[in-house]
């Protein structure tokens, strides 16, 4: 995983497609629906996720969470990505 520095409208973050599971990385996504939006792509070896209008009435770290949420549900899967 390697994100690009949070910018005006969010964050970019890319998960190598050998280590996490698309399926895992949405299903973190729905998880924090409330508190961001969540773009899913795919680019290369890597699925690409840009998270923008993060509530900044939640506290705690929203990208970090999802982040954690991403690499726990594709380790629960056993799977990996589509690569």
């Amino acid at each position: 995983m390697s994100s690009a520095n949070p910018g005006a409208c969010g964050v970019k973050i890319r998960f190598h497609r050998e280590l996490y599971a698309e399926d895992a990385i949405a299903a973190a996504a729905a998880t924090f629906s409330d508190y961001a939006k969540f773009a899913v792509a795919t680019d290369g070896e890597h699925f690409v996720v840009e998270v923008s209008d993060v509530d900044a009435e939640v506290e705690g770290d929203v990208v970090a969470e999802f982040c954690n949420f991403a690499l726990a549900n594709s380790a629960a899967t056993g799977r990996r990505g589509d690569a």
